[in-house]
């Protein structure tokens, strides 16, 4: 075990497994999970397994369940294999009952009583894949009878990109060894500052979630441990875990592939507290108000499917699933389809209302199972359609879906139904917006069941905070015509969606004239194009430009094409048959609908166009986008219907190549609305605060930022010119890797800034201090890693600077590889540049050998251990610089005299490695084996078994044949001496091991 490794196995993983004991689980050493695996090559704990089969389903033959292990262990890793073992371990997969001659469902986990269930947490969990790639190697697996169903990964928390360390070490296992992820279904990150948790299948940044206290009345938790040890305990306690595996882990389509994702606690909340209010009799109303962005369409399936699935208690219900816009509709089909559908298998019906007719059909003949229909068809519907008092209602964007006589219509037709509404918008306090209080918040005292706000959403990083900045003023409404016509009208018309809002804007005639005037369209345009290209395009993000009717978008569409190339911009609007004749820029510019699905799914990939979508009516609701950063903003809205379509640009990304987070969500005003917020929002400002503001607050921040960087980092001169002061702030000042995270932690912070605020003039007088600072960081990151690239994690704009700027010429002798050699580090010594400039660029040499899997890594390996304690206490300061060249020296001699050696012995480089790693092991020289013999052993087996690596049959083969030198060990020494062996002929090259 390297010393990092002992370094994170010291601060969590052993302590996870301490305080996951405390609640149930039971450790396993890594030994005997392996052997109970039948080794690396397998999954399962096939004698856990097997019993829990046994226990539950006693109907089953041994035969037969041996046969339905052998079923689990053929599923493919694979998102779809995965998806199969979650249905397998919830009980919906089924098997033959040949005594009965029937299908039943072959039963895993006992949910219901979680004391049944085996649980089990080992460390170290390596895996070997039958082809020839590298192996993996889990920090810690959880295990529920048998079955892996956790995968832990702990980083150093003096790293200060730990998680992100941690996401890039999953990716790797899913990557070069999916068999290590084919039955897990949800990882953990920690670095004991943060816990976050995720599902595997989807392991990008945004996807995780921080994990957060769920419990109320547990003691206060005082300190770093306690704080570890409670989120630790909260997410493994085993009711809620098995539950978390149950109920809130979701597989869904999303353009055309297989997605997966966990419910967060706001959900998994909101979704029970449904449930709940569902079974009591008395109360028939519920409002889940969860901010846009949040995931409220998944917590709404999520409750569906609870209730469905729960026939005893709720007797066969019937749940009608309310949607208010075909688009939404349209979107839900594909979730309903894997979500949903899927429950048909447990005889549960999905009916789609197609119709008015349809959907008075499917109530007045009381089917049961899920229903789904737009709010527009409960019009006209008879009166006590459906009178049973376990129908249940719920009702999607429910601010504007019982908006007007609807909400009358569909009360009326289901008089005894629960009726759940959800919506994303702050309730607005007028006669308007109380109504969504009146109508779904009459049970409950606060006038809700459930609240997530915006603050909230943003403080988990579920949602981004938006910036607003004003386009210039010649482009811009003037304010007296702003609330003429537009503020007066929408408050007339009681705005709650964008049919009612452009319904108002057609009655503003002077200003829709104004806003389409051919000289101001050609003005907007082009200041879309000149500023996508300089602030939204450099960093990989793309935009909306939303005009007041479809023909301001035509005409931006004609108009952006003389600036951008044609393919960078798609229009998406309503079609209108009239349009060809009356309307004819409209028509020219139209998408098919086939068009439209390719502009729609294409906007969300990066790199590909289109890079500004020109919309009006359609994809201000519904349309999730995580690339969506910038909104120019050319229609007047307000309310709901402004929130709703501003926090499309609200969602998180994070760069999966890069790791660079997008940090908030832009608007560009041309309208005046977000000057005006208060006129336009009519809200609670307690909801509202640091929601949206003003791009300008940022600068200031800016400043404040890179003043105190400036003079802790940059204040210092020294004699030598450039190159001399760099050495001396890296391998000064930065040597200390605590006081390393902080300078990386407070750069990253400015460097953010930067990338959202230029190019702007205002940071002119900033510049040549900040490409310092960019360039201080670039060096200092390539002088400790273990791959020199001096641009890798900068971002974006910056990224171009320091490449535009080649600040850090002169450097390049103090940061680069060099061979890791005693003749290398014979002539580093009469060299003039740092003693620890040397140190770092033979260690990155060494971690280079390993990298590249040459003959000589496996003589490396057993020493990295070794060079890697040179490194840190170096740093530490512990040992001076040329202790360190002394230490090295030892090393790369050691290396030369091995290589001699194997050379002499006959031995191939990576049989005479067994030799160096295991010569000094208490176990083997007490029973008198003889190292050399060992790896004369390895020597013969790889001549002939050459596809160890490749072929799991002839890796089995080599295993057992390498048992056979070691017998006189006992069993557990036997055992890990033999996956030490494997580890180091096939795995070699795998440093994170």
């Amino acid at each position: 075990m390297s010393s990092r490794r002992i370094d994170e196995a010291a601060v969590a993983q052993f302590p996870m497994v301490r305080h996951a004991e405390e609640v149930g689980w039971s450790p396993l050493e890594p030994a005997v999970a392996t052997g109970k695996r039948g080794g690396r090559d397998g999954t399962f704990f096939r004698d856990e397994l097997e019993a829990a089969l046994g226990r539950f389903n006693p109907w089953l033959t041994p035969d037969a369940a041996r046969s339905v292990v052998e079923r689990l262990e053929a599923t493919p890793p694979t998102i779809e294999g995965n998806r199969q073992m979650l249905a397998w371990m919830r009980g919906e997969s089924q098997w033959y009952d040949e005594t009965e001659e029937r299908q039943r469902f072959v039963r895993l986990i006992d949910f219901d009583a979680p004391n049944a269930n085996v649980l089990q947490v080992t460390w170290e969990w390596s895996i070997k894949p039958p082809a020839r790639r590298r192996g993996a190697r889990a920090d810690l697996m959880f295990v529920v009878n048998g079955l892996p169903v956790a995968v832990v990964e702990h980083k150093n928390p003096k790293q200060a990109d730990a998680i992100e360390r941690g996401v890039d070490q999953l990716k790797r296992y899913e990557a070069r060894t999916p068999e290590l992820m084919g039955s897990a279904q949800l990882f953990n990150l920690t670095h004991m500052l943060d816990y976050w948790y995720g599902v595997t299948w989807n392991l990008s940044r945004r996807f995780m979630a921080r994990w957060k206290e769920p419990a109320a009345g547990r003691p206060a938790q005082h300190g770093l441990d306690d704080s570890y040890r409670f989120a630790v305990q909260s997410f493994f306690e085993p009711t809620d875990f098995l539950r978390t595996l149950r109920d809130w882990i979701l597989f869904y389509v999303e353009d055309g592939e297989t997605r997966k994702t966990v419910l967060r606690q706001h959900q998994r909340r909101a979704a029970t507290r449904v449930v709940e209010r569902c079974a009591e009799p008395q109360k028939r109303r519920g409002l889940v108000w969860h901010t846009q962005g949040s995931g409220k369409t998944f917590t709404l399936l999520t409750a569906a499917r609870l209730l469905l699935q729960d026939r005893e208690r709720f007797q066969a219900p019937t749940v009608v699933v309310v949607v208010d816009r075909v688009d939404l509709e349209g979107q839900l089909r594909g979730w309903v389809e894997r979500l949903l559908g899927e429950m048909q298998q447990q005889d549960i019906a999905v009916h789609q209302a197609d119709s008015k007719a349809e959907l008075a059909e499917l109530l007045r003949t009381d089917k049961r199972g899920l229903i789904v229909s737009t709010i527009h068809k409960f019009e006209g519907l008879d009166k006590n359609a459906n009178a049973r008092d376990n129908v249940f209602v719920f009702v999607d964007e429910a601010h504007r879906s019982v908006a007007r006589d609807l909400g009358t219509y569909l009360m009326a037709a289901v008089p005894n139904a629960t009726i759940i509404g959800f919506t994303g918008t702050p309730i607005a306090k007028t006669a308007h917006g109380q109504g969504t209080f009146k109508i779904f918040g009459a049970d409950d005292v606060k006038g809700y069941l459930d609240k997530y706000t915006i603050a909230e959403s943003i403080e988990d990083e579920t949602t981004l905070p938006i910036r607003h900045a004003m386009a210039p003023s010649e482009t811009a409404v003037p304010a007296q015509q702003l609330d003429d016509e537009f503020f007066a009208l929408a408050a007339a018309e009681g705005v709650t969606d964008v049919d009612e809002l452009n319904k108002a804007l057609d009655r503003a005639v002077g200003l829709r004239a104004f806003l389409t005037a051919d000289d101001r369209v050609a003005k907007v345009a082009a200041y879309v194009a000149r500023h996508f290209k300089e602030n939204v395009e450099p960093l990989g993000y793309k935009a909306f430009l939303v005009g007041v009717n479809r023909e301001a978008c035509a005409m931006y569409k004609h108009e952006l094409d003389k600036l951008l190339p044609a393919e960078w911009t798609a229009p998406v609007y309503t079609e209108n048959a009239d349009d060809i004749v009356k309307r004819p820029i409209v028509a020219a510019h139209q998408l098919s609908r086939d068009q439209e699905d390719e502009a729609r799914t294409m906007f969300k990939k990066a790199g590909e166009s289109p890079r500004i979508l020109i919309v009006t009516d359609k994809l201000l609701t519904g349309f999730d986008a995580p690339l969506l950063y910038c909104m120019y903003l050319d229609k007047p809205m307000r309310d709901h219907v402004l929130l709703q379509a501003i926090a499309r640009v609200n969602r998180p990304h994070v760069d999966p190549d890069t790791g660079a987070h997008k940090g908030i969500g832009l608007v560009v005003d041309f309208v005046g609305v977000l000057q005006a917020l208060e006129k336009a929002l009519r809200f609670d400002s307690t909801d509202m605060g640091g929601v949206v503001e003003r791009i300008d607050v940022l600068l200031g921040e800016f400043r404040n930022k890179l003043a105190r960087a400036e003079a802790k980092y940059l204040s210092t001169a020294a004699d030598g010119g450039p190159a001399a002061w760099l050495e001396q702030r890296i391998y000064e000042q930065l040597r200390d890797p605590a006081v390393r995270n902080e300078f990386f932690e407070s750069y990253k912070e400015i460097e953010a800034l930067v990338e959202i605020l230029s190019p702007s003039e205002e940071l002119r007088e900033h510049l040549e201090a900040y490409k310092r600072l960019a360039d201080l960081y670039a060096s200092t990151r390539s002088a400790y890693a273990h791959k020199v690239n001096y641009v890798a994690d900068l971002a974006a704009k910056t990224r171009r600077m320091v490449q535009e700027g080649a600040v850090t010429e002169g450097l390049g002798h103090s940061i680069k590889t060099m061979t890791f050699d005693l003749r290398t580090v014979e002539a580093l010594r009469g060299r003039s540049e740092r003693d620890e400039a040397k140190v770092f660029n033979l260690l990155r040499g060494m971690q280079k050998e390993i990298d590249d899997a040459t003959e000589t890594a496996a003589v490396l390996l057993p020493m990295w251990e070794r060079a890697e304690r040179v490194r840190q206490d170096l740093e530490a300061r512990r040992i001076s610089s040329m202790k360190a060249m002394d230490l090295l020296e030892e090393l790369a001699k050691e290396k030369d005299d091995a290589l001699a050696a194997a050379e002499d012995s006959g031995l191939s480089p990576r049989a005479f490695g067994v030799h160096l790693d295991l010569k000094d092991d208490p176990a083997l020289g007490k029973a008198d084996v003889s190292t050399m013999d060992l790896a004369k052993t390895v020597d013969d087996l790889l001549d002939r078994l050459p596809n160890a690596g490749e072929s799991l049959e002839e890796s089995r083969l080599m295993r057992q044949q390498l048992y056979q030198p070691v017998l006189a060990l006992a069993s557990d020494d036997r055992r890990r001496v033999v996956d030490r062996i494997m580890d180091l002929v096939l795995d070699a090259a795998d440093a994170d091991d």
